[in-house]
C-alpha cells in the first residue's frame, strides 16, 4: 500500500478509537446483553462500519479489479443506511429478506454484466454450465446468491473475531487470485477491527456485514465472469459458513420454527460448550485455511476441498473433549 493509503487508514483508525473511547455514538446503536443469547457483560456499539469507510475513499485511488462505477458507491450507501436502521430497530426477518431481494435486483438491473450467465468451474469433474437460455433464471440465481451470502455471513457473526478472521482469509484468497490492492486495504481494516472486537469494544453490526457482503459479491462475480476465479474456488471458500446456515435452516424448519428464529445452535455455540473461545476460533478457521491452501496449489483437485470441508463440519459438530 502507498503512503497515502496507509495514512488514510491510520487517520480513520484514530477517529474510530476516539469515537469508541469517548462513546460518541447514540445509545440506540448499542447491543445490549441478555441472559439468553448474548453473553457479553456490557453494552457494545454495533459500529464496525466505521473501520471500513476508508475503502469507499480509497476505491477512487487504488488498483481495482472489479467493475467499479458510481452505482457501487450509491448502492453501498443505501446498504449501510438500511444496516443502521436494522441495528437500531431490529427489522423483522421478512422485511430484511424483502429489502435484500429488492436491493440486489435493482443493482443487477443496472449492472447486468454482473449476472451469472454461466458457472465457470476450473475442474473437469465438476464442470457445470448453465444451459437455461432464460434471462429470468440468471437474474433469480444471481439474486439468490447474494441473499444467501449476506445471511450466511450474518449467521457466522456470533462470537468475537470469528467473522473478521474468516473475512481476512477470504480477502486473502481474492488478493492471491486477482492482486487487487483493495483486498489488502480490507485485510488491514479487518485486522484493526479485530483488535477492537477482541477487546469487546465494538461489534460488526448489520451495516458493516451488508457492506462487506456487497464487496465480496462484486469481487466474486466480476472476477468469475472474467475467468480469473473458478466457481469451485469461490464455493469452497464460502462453504463452511454456508453449511452452518443450511443446517440451521433445515432443523428450524423441521421443528416448525422460522428459519430465521434466533437460537444458540450455531456451530460456534455448540463448540463453546466443549472448547474455550480460542479453540473455537481455531477449529472454525482450520477448514478455511486448508481450502485456501488447496486452491493455491493448482495441482491439487479442488474437489478435495469440497469433500474435506463437508466431512470436517460433520466431525467438528461431534467434538466432545474439553480444552
Amino acid at each position: 500500500m502507498s503512503l497515502f493509503e496507509t495514512s488514510i487508514i491510520l487517520v480513520f483508525t484514530f477517529i474510530s478509537y476516539f469515537i469508541l473511547k469517548f462513546k460518541i455514538y447514540p445509545s440506540l446503536i448499542l447491543d445490549l446483553p441478555d441472559s439468553k443469547r448474548k453473553k457479553h457483560v456490557n453494552p457494545v456499539p454495533k459500529l464496525g462500519i466505521i473501520f471500513f469507510i476508508p475503502f469507499l475513499i480509497l476505491i477512487n485511488f487504488s488498483n481495482i479489479n472489479f467493475e467499479y462505477n458510481n452505482n457501487f458507491i450509491y448502492f453501498s450507501i443505501i446498504l449501510i443506511i438500511f444496516g443502521f436502521l436494522d441495528d437500531i430497530m431490529s427489522i423483522r426477518w421478512l422485511g430484511r429478506i424483502f429489502f435484500e431481494f429488492v436491493f440486489i435486483s435493482s443493482f443487477l438491473l443496472i449492472n447486468q454484466e454482473l449476472l451469472l450467465y454461466q458457472i465457470n468451474i476450473n475442474n473437469p469433474f465438476l464442470e457445470i454450465i448453465l444451459k437455461f437460455n432464460n434471462i429470468y433464471f440468471y437474474f433469480f440465481f444471481t439474486t439468490f446468491c447474494f441473499v444467501s451470502l449476506v445471511n450466511a455471513l450474518n449467521f457466522f457473526d456470533g462470537i468475537n473475531n470469528q467473522l473478521s478472521n474468516y473475512l481476512i482469509l477470504l480477502f486473502l484468497f481474492f488478493y492471491f487470485k486477482t492482486s487487487d490492492l483493495l483486498c489488502l486495504i480490507l485485510i488491514f481494516n479487518l485486522l484493526i477491527f479485530s483488535f477492537f472486537n477482541y477487546k469487546n469494544l465494538v461489534f460488526f453490526g448489520s451495516a458493516s456485514i451488508y457492506f462487506l457482503t456487497f464487496i465480496i459479491f462484486n469481487l466474486a462475480i466480476f472476477n468469475h465472469n472474467n475467468f480469473s476465479i473458478g466457481a469451485d474456488e469461490i464455493l469452497i471458500m464460502l462453504l463452511y459458513p454456508g453449511l452452518d446456515m443450511g443446517r440451521l435452516f433445515f432443523f428450524r424448519i423441521i421443528n416448525k420454527k422460522s428459519p430465521f428464529h434466533a437460537d444458540r445452535n450455531h456451530i460456534h455455540h455448540i463448540l463453546n460448550k466443549h472448547f474455550t473461545h480460542k479453540y473455537v476460533l481455531i477449529l472454525n478457521m482450520f477448514p478455511v485455511i486448508i481450502c485456501l491452501l488447496i486452491i493455491h496449489f493448482e495441482n491439487i483437485n479442488n474437489l478435495y476441498g469440497l469433500v474435506f470441508t463437508i466431512l470436517y463440519y460433520i466431525a467438528v459438530l461431534n467434538f466432545k473433549k474439553k480444552i
